[in-house]
């Protein structure tokens, strides 16, 4: 009977410990670690988007950076994006960034990432169309500025590889 008694005790004391380990992953996941890229709101396919001075017809397709000089996760991005633009350059893709500060202090913050400018048309967030709930959001469109693809936040390898992918 004691030795049922020891074993229940130790297999009751195992089960607190696993649920109050569960909590605490359960806490941290909710309320600590960042919510998944798919938490931010993109533009859905289809969706025309509207950038004053941007001639969607210039190109075939139009990549739309909307980023900000205030998010780490922009800055972060920063070596993808030197693999990105000139990729997206040599395929004739139109490169548009949109931030929400000046375009001469985008153009700077660009420029202090690394990456080259000389080919984006920068546009101030206050005068476009475009409303995503998160930075950074990438936004491939077609010649008439409607959506094809959109991802959103810090991506993966696999999420770069996909965007590569696609400017292809």
């Amino acid at each position: 009977m004691d030795k049922l008694k020891k074993w229940l005790e130790v297999a009751a004391n195992v089960a607190i410990v696993c649920v109050c380990v569960l909590i605490v992953v359960v806490g941290v996941k909710r309320y600590i670690l960042p919510g998944p890229a798919s938490a931010f709101s993109t533009p859905s396919k289809g969706t025309r988007l509207s950038v004053p001075g941007v001639d969607w017809s210039r190109s075939k397709r139009t990549l739309v950076m909307v980023l900000s000089t205030q998010c780490h996760f922009c800055s972060e991005s920063a070596e993808f994006y030197k693999k990105l633009l000139p990729e997206a350059t040599l395929r004739g893709t139109q490169i548009v960034a949109v931030l929400p500060q000046s375009p001469e202090e985008s153009r700077q913050y660009l420029t202090n990432l690394g990456l080259p400018t000389s080919n984006v048309t920068i546009q101030q967030e206050g005068a476009t169309g475009i409303h995503v709930s998160g930075t950074p959001t990438l936004i491939l469109a077609d010649n008439k500025g409607s959506v094809l693809r959109a991802w959103a936040g810090k991506l993966a390898p696999s999420g770069e590889t996909e965007v590569l992918g696609e400017i292809h």
